[in-house]
């Protein structure tokens, strides 16, 4: 298909609660007024949804910056932490060493013997207390200094510790939000696919109305009695010679690069050269123009009758477009011309990213588009093999 379109729906519905009911057929003026007050409304539903995605996606941006930063400051902190450790074992050496000396300077770190001479050479039992009390100061000293350089070291290994952890605890969310954004921004371009979609309803809509009335339909007038179409005895080719390039169903193909798997709702006709004229396939008028779409280019919507019954016909890659909307057509009619090449191409510089070359486009849908049902998605699903065309791979040579 030219457009996503269940994916489109599937995503606004579940993540934005959407309420797409089923449409009844549009009978007056006024019903395809209401119908277009609707499709405002879900534009602008569609638009909050962007709006509300892409604060989103700048809140996880915005986290992921806040977590680089808080790595970067948890690595800093981890060097300060081994450094004030490389500190501390100094500390602690230095501290052992001036025990060490004030040992040697009192006389007694030479072992058991001589602190007890140290002890008993005391000429006086006021002496005696002292020399006691200043061994005990030393001793008390030294280990209190040991104890804070080692809790300064467990301390700080237990920071390096929890550091690492952090860093990976960070690290890891760093990619929870990079994952999510990338849902995120799948889900924009989504919404951004679906507002665009809801767009040319709309204006579809607004230049259908206009159509009708400029015909002197009024509000409660039945649209069948206002823009009358002539019934078709059967359908006929859109060019005078063609060759199915690609039929109707799923297709495996490469665009632009990209292998592409999807279901195509419609059937390709190439080989009637560059900018051949086309024709309407049945009597009818013109519903609907989209103009320069990303996928699909310059195309128009043809609401017809054949046997009695209705078909909205699609031709899309149209390189030139003759009608306007409300314009009455019957099968020689030139609506337009081949497009889908040329200038036309997005690697030539063209707005239509979804054509390889010159070709048609052609669906064939149940039933009147914005009339008969509003949503693209059930334009496609009423989509069905154009009737008038032989099977992939054929030519054909007249219409």
């Amino acid at each position: 298909m030219m457009k996503k379109v269940v994916k489109l729906f599937l995503i606004t519905l579940l993540t934005f609660g959407f309420s797409f009911s089923k449409v009844n057929a549009a009978e007056t003026l006024a019903d395809l007024k209401a119908e277009l007050r609707k499709a405002q409304a879900e534009y602008n539903a569609a638009n909050a949804g962007k709006q509300k995605t892409e604060s989103e996606i700048n809140n996880q941006k915005n986290n992921i910056a806040n977590a680089y930063n808080a790595i970067e400051q948890a690595e800093s902190d981890i060097a300060l932490a081994k450094q004030n450790i490389e500190k501390s074992s100094e500390e602690i050496a230095k501290t052992k060493e001036e025990i060490e000396q004030l040992l040697v300077f009192y006389e007694i770190s030479q072992g058991e013997n001589d602190f007890l001479q140290y002890i008993s050479g005391s000429s006086s039992m006021t002496d005696l207390m002292m020399r006691i009390e200043a061994v005990s100061q030393v001793l008390s000293y030294s280990q209190n200094k040991l104890n804070e350089m080692e809790e300064l070291i467990t301390e700080n290994e237990k920071l390096q510790i929890d550091l690492a952890k952090k860093q990976v605890e960070l690290e890891g969310k760093i990619v929870t939000y990079q994952d999510s954004i990338e849902v995120l921004k799948s889900d924009l371009s989504s919404l951004v696919q679906l507002s665009a979609s809801a767009l040319d309803e709309i204006n579809s809509k607004k230049e259908l109305i206009a159509s009708y009335e400029r015909a002197g339909c009024k509000d409660n007038d039945l649209l069948a009695t206002c823009i009358n179409v002539n019934d078709t005895l059967q359908w006929m080719k859109p060019t005078s010679k063609g060759y199915i390039s690609s039929g109707f169903g799923w297709r495996s193909f490469y665009l632009n690069g990209v292998l592409r798997n999807e279901f195509h709702n419609a059937v390709d006709v190439a080989g009637a050269g560059a900018r051949a004229p086309l024709y309407a396939v049945a009597n009818g008028y013109v519903a609907a123009i989209w103009w320069k779409q990303e996928y699909g280019g310059n195309q128009v919507f043809l609401h017809v009758k054949v046997q009695g019954k209705k078909y909205t016909v699609r031709y899309a890659h149209m390189y030139d477009v003759n009608v306007k909307v409300g314009d009455k057509v019957t099968q020689s009619t030139v609506i337009g011309t081949m497009g889908g090449g040329g200038a036309t191409l997005y690697k030539n510089g063209g707005w239509d990213k979804g054509s390889t070359g010159w070709h048609l486009h052609l669906e064939v849908a149940n039933g009147w588009y914005l009339e008969d049902y509003t949503s693209y998605s059930k334009y496609v699903a009423n989509c069905i093999t154009p009737p008038m065309m032989p099977s992939y791979g054929k030519w054909y040579y007249s219409r």
